[in-house]
């Protein structure tokens, strides 16, 4: 008799869950599986190019073309680089003369020389590379300085994208790279006149002077003291409409340190 009166009593239940689902029906209710899932929110916005266009228009208003990721590249003073003379920077000394900082930010020391330098990270926010006392990622024949990515004091070196932009736009640029042996390729991209140029504008072959290893592999590599294996590489650069900005770019994977010397504009 027991259940008997507990099948009654769960079927009223239902018969009125039934009664107020379908009054809830007439009255517009939809459950939530019956109706069109609402549009997917929209993706985060994505990171800005770490290849920000050349600043080639030197002197020209923020937001104007090649300014601030403004636009394309364009030539300074109506499409008329300024007029420089062959330059050689070693980094030992800046543009006027005086020894460089170690380890000390830089920017515009060598722009009397057609050189602007700047800095750019996903994940730092420095925005200027350093002059580096980089004894300790150079072969022992190398000079003491080297320009490489900041230093961010006890943290290390930074890893992203140095640039050398070049007001005069130069028709050649060579420069010695100096970088890990386990990074098959230094990434070195080359702009033009506000395009980015194939692979084979900068070519590059072993710095041999500095090779110290002797296993014949034709590599110029070497062992700076505690860390693994390093190489050296002669980079030339040539464009016939001349070079707005050399970025190299040290993200990987994995991120590693790209230093730069001996570095030659030829206008």
């Amino acid at each position: 008799m027991r259940a008997q009166l507990g099948l009654a009593a769960l079927t009223l239940t239902g018969l009125a869950l039934a009664a107020a689902y379908a009054g809830l029906r007439s009255l517009g209710f939809r459950p939530r599986w019956e109706v069109a899932a609402p549009a997917p929110s929209p993706p985060p916005p994505e990171l800005p190019s770490r290849m920000p266009p050349p600043l080639s228009a030197q002197g020209a208003a923020p937001g104007a073309p090649g300014v601030d990721g403004g636009g394309d590249p364009s030539p300074s003073e109506g499409g008329r680089a300024p007029a420089y003379e062959p330059a050689r920077i070693e980094f030992e000394t800046y543009g006027d003369g005086r020894p460089v900082e170690s380890n000390a930010a830089v920017a515009e020391e060598w722009r009397d020389q057609g050189l602007v330098l700047s800095f750019y990270s996903y994940t730092a926010d420095a925005t200027r590379p350093h002059v580096l006392d980089a004894g300790g990622y150079l072969p022992p024949n190398a000079s003491r300085h080297a320009l490489g990515p900041p230093l961010s004091g006890d943290q290390g070196l930074e890893v992203g994208v140095t640039h050398l932009d070049f007001p005069g736009r130069p028709r050649r640029v060579a420069f010695t790279l100096f970088g890990p042996d386990l990074i098959d390729s230094f990434l070195v991209i080359v702009w033009s006149g506000g395009e980015r140029l194939p692979t084979g504008a900068a070519a590059h072959s072993p710095e041999i002077r500095y090779a110290t290893e002797s296993s014949g592999s034709g590599k110029a590599t070497y062992s700076p003291g505690g860390r693994a294996r390093f190489r050296a590489e002669r980079v030339v650069v040539e464009a016939a409409g001349g070079i707005d900005r050399i970025s190299l770019d040290g993200w990987g994977p994995p991120g590693h340190i790209l230093l730069v010397d001996h570095l030659e504009i030829d206008p």
